[in-house]
């Protein structure tokens, strides 16, 4: 094998040699977090640290051997089905797990990768066999550059749940999946199918299953038996397949009904454009109310008209008691990987 990435306007071998090379090249931050990551990947220590993105907390070290980190390549690698002559492009940090995963798939399995510069548009080189965006960077890149997309073979979408009326209108062009995973499982440790086919379920990659508690949170099995407990609520099809409905911490109960905000987010997501998150605020009669926050620095001129729209419809149209009581149009904040941080 040969693995090779392209950075720095040339090709160079992914090996060790090449690091002190590869730094003096590079002349920005984000290409040298590149060469600091294979830098520790080619140590001496038996691990690596990754830092998890702070969507679910604050931002917090985690240590992988790094025998494990080739493993889950190994399953990447196996369930895609991606060959040695494999041209792969990297457009997300390097510093966080999916972006470290991306670089040792292409050394482990001998791809040929085009890093570019970490942003919500990303410049992907074409043509690509397989490359791992977030939902935000598939939308903004089908919005700017409907032809580059359609020129993908394979697309791995991750950081934020995906709609099904977006995934409808989606262009043709690449076969689309969801993955499914936490810094803790290095990156992702199970996959559904989008376009074509869309798959309600997740199936685990090899090595793992997963179960879920009385109150169906998800529960992860690791192939040497350590389970990891998280706050995703689910429903466990079998072992190895589960459909998410949400995160426990972030239920709203409004009058005693409990209100998933990423359920009433997927469903309204075809109606508005901008990010927007659905949060509860607290309400002297039921408890806490739903609202919607609109990302602006201002309310439109027909703010008034499209929020009556918004809610008529999602009184129509989702469970009932599920529509917002309210809609703002105020900024929300991004994690440093590019994840919408709920208010």
């Amino acid at each position: 094998m040969n693995p090779r990435i392209h950075m720095a306007g040339r090709w160079w071998p992914l090996q060790k040699e090449q690091l002190d090379l590869m730094k003096v090249a590079c002349e920005e931050d984000w290409e040298l977090e590149v060469v600091q990551v294979l830098s520790d990947w080619w140590s001496d220590c038996d691990e690596m640290v990754s830092k998890t993105s702070g969507s679910t907390g604050t931002p917090k070290l985690i240590a992988h051997q790094k025998k494990a980190m080739v493993q889950s390549a190994l399953r990447t690698i196996r369930w895609f089905d991606v060959s040695e002559d494999t041209v792969a492009c990297l457009v997300m940090p390097a510093a966080f797990i999916g972006g470290k995963m991306m670089l040792i798939r292409a050394i482990v399995g001998g791809w040929s990768l085009y890093v570019q510069r970490p942003s919500r548009l990303p410049s992907v080189k074409l043509p690509c066999d397989f490359v791992a965006m977030t939902v935000a960077q598939a939308k903004e890149l089908i919005r700017k550059s409907s032809e580059s997309w359609s020129q993908l073979r394979t697309v791995l979408l991750g950081g934020s749940p995906v709609e099904p009326h977006w995934i409808q209108k989606m262009p043709s062009g690449p076969v689309v999946f969801e993955s499914f995973g936490m810094t803790e499982t290095i990156s992702h440790f199970a996959i559904r199918r989008l376009k074509p086919n869309w798959e309600e379920f997740f199936q685990c990659v090899e090595g793992f299953e997963v179960c879920s508690d009385a109150d169906d949170l998800l529960e992860v099995l690791f192939a040497d038996g350590t389970c990891l407990k998280t706050t995703d609520v689910v429903k466990v099809q079998s072992r190895t397949s589960f459909q998410w409905l949400g995160r426990k911490d972030e239920v709203i109960n409004s009058g005693g009904i409990k209100i998933h905000p990423e359920q009433v987010e997927k469903e309204m997501a075809h109606l508005i454009q901008e990010p927007f998150k659905a949060y509860g605020e607290p309400h002297d009669t039921w408890g806490s109310q739903l609202v919607l926050r609109i990302h602006a620095t201002h309310p439109p001129a027909n703010a008034v008209q499209l929020e009556r729209q918004w809610i008529d419809w999602a009184k129509q149209n989702l469970s009932a008691n599920h529509a917002p009581k309210r809609i703002e149009w105020k900024t929300l904040h991004q994690t440093a990987s590019g994840k919408w941080l709920r208010p």
